[in-house]
């Protein structure tokens, strides 16, 4: 008997749990929408995005405040926010208090390319190709010379377009100099040459540094990164035309 009388006040219980998280979600699909917040992820006080800006994406089609929450298509207005090619990623949701949360990642560019057509656009930290902003022109590494590869907003480094071009070699240098602090310091450009392989200009110094393909990579960076701090310590740089990483285990550098 006890244990009947058990399992019929644990079943009550439970029955009595969910009919309240059923009332409360009911309650919480009816509530009104009072406002809507925006916070955008990124490096940096200033962007691409602004809040005004998402704002409007999330009422590009229909107002949201004073709507209830079960009227409100929370994927078509991550649709719309994702559409924007500064957004890395969003996620919208609402919370207890009637508020439309809206939690943006900006894109971060790593690298701007300039090709041979006079086109240019940025390459963020995952290869993706998007255009530059009349409102924000962030200071990045520029990479030119002879790029004759199409640039096309929305792609990737890694699509099959790319993968004979110099693209992913630019990406990948640039991506190893970005989390090197003493390169990322010291280099102010990527070029190009005639012969697709990469020239490098320091910041400090009136040479060029042949790096070559994207052979041995981290070893020449390794060379690299020695070698300046070699120059600093010794403040040579002025001696140097030319610094070649070309060759395997070694640095050969060209006097003025």
């Amino acid at each position: 008997m006890k244990k009947i009388v058990s399992i019929v006040f644990v079943s009550l219980f439970a029955l009595g749990i969910v009919l309240l998280a059923g009332f409360g979600f009911m309650q919480y699909r009816n509530q009104k929408v009072k406002k809507i917040v925006v916070h955008i992820h990124r490096n940096g006080s200033r962007g691409f995005l602004n809040e005004k800006e998402i704002k409007s994406l999330v009422q590009k089609h229909d107002t949201v405040i004073g709507k209830t929450v079960k009227a409100i298509n929370i994927k078509k207005i991550k649709k719309d926010i994702s559409g924007n090619p500064y957004v890395e990623a969003v996620d919208v949701f609402l919370n207890i208090f009637g508020n439309l949360r809206v939690n943006v990642t900006e894109k971060t560019p790593m690298l701007q390319v300039y090709n041979l057509q006079d086109k240019s656009c940025y390459i963020d930290m995952n290869g993706n190709l998007f255009p530059l902003s009349p409102s924000f022109a962030p200071r990045v590494l520029p990479a030119n010379g002879y790029i004759r590869t199409r640039l096309v907003m929305g792609k990737n480094i890694r699509d099959k377009m790319y993968r004979k071009t110099t693209l992913p070699e630019l990406y990948l240098l640039a991506k190893k100099i970005w989390k090197n602090k003493l390169l990322k310091a010291n280099t102010s450009q990527l070029f190009v040459n005639s012969k697709g392989n990469i020239d490098m200009v320091p910041e400090l110094g009136r040479y060029v540094i042949h790096f070559g393909d994207s052979a041995n990579m981290d070893v020449k960076l390794e060379n690299l990164e020695a070698f300046t701090r070699q120059v600093f310590a010794r403040g040579v740089c002025s001696k140097y035309s030319s610094i070649q990483l070309e060759y395997t285990n070694q640095i050969v550098c060209t006097k003025k």
